[in-house]
C-alpha cells in the first residue's frame, strides 16, 4: 500500500515538473547530490551570528572581515540600520566573495579620515598616501576612497573575537569556544583573570598579544618633589639598581629636588606616568566604530611623556585634537590624541615631554585624558593594554 501511494505521488509529481519526468533516474541522483554538494558548501562558508544589544551591522560587519553590504545581502537586509536584539545573521565567508577588487569606500556625511581609518584597521597615513590627498582633514560627501591593504575578495580574515558581556568571566568565555584562560589571557596580554570588563573585545586565538620592547638612547631626568629612584625606575621601564649604578648613587634612598639623573634608553617609558586605565580596547563607539587604543585618564596638564626615541609629529583634527605620531626606533607607530598643549616635535628621546593631557577634539568635556594607540611597522592599531601592564604604567 505505501508504495503504490508513493508511486502515484510521484507520477503526478512527473505530470506537474516537466523535463524532470523524463530524466533517467540516475542522471535524478546525480543532480540532487550536486545540489546537496552545494548547499553544504554555502554553509561551510557562511556561520551563524545573533545581535547582541548596541550591535550595528558595520560592527558585525568589522569583527567579521567582511562589509555592510555583504551582510545585508546575505541576510535580505534592507535597511542597514534596523537590526534587533535576538535576530540571526548568516555571515558570509569567504568562499562567498569573488574577485580580488580593492575595497573602495564612499565618503558619509559627516565622516573623518580617522574614522575611516579604524573601521578597516588601517592609519590616516595610508589612507593619505594610497589616495594622495593633500588635506587629510579636507573630505567631501560621495568622495571614493581605496581602503591601502585590502581587497574585497580574497583579502585575510582576522582571528576570532568575543565581546564581553554583563556577568561574564574569563572562565565561561574560555568554556563557550573550549579553549583555556591562559590561552584567553597570552593572546589578549591579561595578567589578572578576574578582571574582565563589560564590552571588552577579545581575541580567541592567534600569537601572543604585542608587547613593545622598547629602544633608543639615554635621557637626562631632573627630580621633581616627591620622587623617589624606585618611581623614577618604573617610568622609564628601568630597575633601581640600574640607575643607582649608572649614576653612582651609593644610596637609592638618597636623591634630592633639582638632581639630574641619568637614564639608560634600553627601556619603554610610560606616555602618562600615574595614568588611571582599564582594558577598553574594542569597546564600541558612534558610527559602529570600535575602540583601537586605550584612554589614559590623568589630572589636566599632566606631562605626556615620549614612550621611545623616534621621530614625532604634531597633528590637530577634529576629532583627535591635538595629537602626536611618534614613528619609533623600535619600529613601531604611537599615537596620542586630547592633548591640551604640545610640547616637543622633531627628533626626540624617550622620555621627551610631548604634550599635556587635556580634552580636545571630541573628549571636549570629558574627563581629561590621552587616547593612546600602538601600531607596530605603522600597521593596524593593536592592543596597548599588555605593553601598559608589562612597563608598570
Amino acid at each position: 500500500m505505501e508504495s503504490q501511494t508513493a508511486s502515484a505521488i510521484v507520477t503526478d509529481a512527473e505530470r506537474t515538473q516537466g523535463p524532470w519526468s523524463v530524466m533517467p533516474t540516475s542522471r535524478r541522483l546525480r543532480s540532487v547530490f550536486t545540489v546537496f554538494v552545494l548547499v553544504v558548501l554555502v554553509a561551510a562558508a557562511s556561520s551563524d551570528y545573533v545581535v547582541q544589544r548596541g550591535d550595528t551591522l558595520a560592527r558585525i560587519a568589522a569583527e567579521h572581515g567582511t562589509t555592510v553590504k555583504a551582510l545585508a545581502e546575505a541576510n535580505g537586509i534592507t535597511d542597514p540600520d534596523r537590526i534587533y536584539v535576538g535576530q540571526e545573521l548568516v555571515i558570509p565567508g569567504q568562499g562567498n566573495m569573488a574577485g580580488g577588487e580593492p575595497i573602495i569606500h564612499v565618503v558619509a556625511p559627516g565622516e573623518t579620515l580617522a574614522e575611516i581609518s579604524r573601521k578597516y584597521s588601517t592609519t590616516v597615513t595610508a589612507l593619505v598616501e594610497t589616495n594622495r590627498l593633500a588635506n587629510p582633514n579636507l573630505l567631501r560627501i560621495g568622495q571614493r576612497l581605496t581602503i591601502p591593504g585590502r581587497s574585497g575578495p580574497g583579502h585575510s580574515e582576522p582571528g576570532r573575537t568575543h565581546t564581553v558581556k554583563r556577568g561574564e568571566t574569563l572562565t565561561s568565555i574560555a568554556a563557550k569556544y573550549g579553549i583555556t584562560v591562559d590561552e584567553l589571557m597570552s593572546v589578549n596580554g591579561l595578567t589578572d583573570p578576574s578582571l574582565v570588563f563589560e564590552g571588552t573585545r577579545l581575541r580567541l586565538d592567534g600569537p601572543p598579544a604585542f608587547v613593545a620592547e622598547g629602544t633608543g638612547s639615554q635621557v637626562s631626568h631632573t627630580v621633581a618633589k616627591g620622587e623617589t629612584l624606585a618611581s623614577i625606575a618604573r617610568r622609564y621601564g628601568t630597575t633601581v639598581r640600574r640607575l643607582a649604578d649608572l649614576n653612582g648613587i651609593s644610596n637609592p634612598n638618597l636623591i634630592y629636588v633639582g638632581q639630574v639623573i641619568t637614564v639608560p634608553g634600553a627601556g619603554w617609558v610610560c606616555p602618562v606616568p600615574g595614568a588611571r586605565y582599564f582594558n577598553d580596547w574594542g569597546f564600541p563607539r558612534s558610527g559602529g566604530r570600535s575602540h583601537e587604543g586605550t584612554d589614559l585618564f590623568a589630572p589636566w596638564g599632566t606631562v605626556v611623556r615620549a614612550p621611545v626615541s623616534g621621530y614625532v609629529e604634531q597633528i590637530t583634527g577634529t576629532i583627535g585634537g591635538k595629537q602626536f605620531r611618534l614613528k619609533g626606533d623600535d619600529g613601531v607607530v604611537y599615537i596620542g590624541t586630547h592633548m591640551a598643549v604640545f610640547g616637543a616635535s622633531g627628533r626626540v628621546s624617550a622620555g621627551t615631554v610631548l604634550g599635556e593631557v587635556g580634552d580636545t577634539g571630541n573628549a571636549k568635556g570629558a574627563a581629561p585624558q590621552i587616547h593612546f594607540e600602538i601600531h607596530p611597522g605603522g600597521g593596524p592599531a593593536v592592543n596597548p593594554f599588555p605593553t601598559l601592564q608589562k612597563y608598570g604604567c
